[in-house]
């Protein structure tokens, strides 16, 4: 497996859930669908060993604050 996508499923209490994928469009598409479910989204390039991207939402004083690096 080449890349690997890391999320948290639950906001109060993260539970931390790994997929791995052989291919980059696979791993997008996954990764594309969990930035809108989840709050913090991490795929990376395994062989490499680099973070590609790296999504968070964070709500701050009541507004939301999102990241996409």
């Amino acid at each position: 497996m080449r890349y690997m996508l890391c999320y948290a499923v639950k906001e109060r209490s993260p539970k931390i859930e790994t997929e791995y994928f052989d291919t980059f469009a696979d791993a997008v598409m996954k990764y594309t669908v969990l930035c809108s479910n989840c709050r913090d989204v991490v795929l990376s390039d395994l062989e490499k060993e680099t973070v590609i991207r790296h999504f968070s939402y964070r709500l701050c004083g009541g507004n939301p604050a999102i990241t996409n690096f």
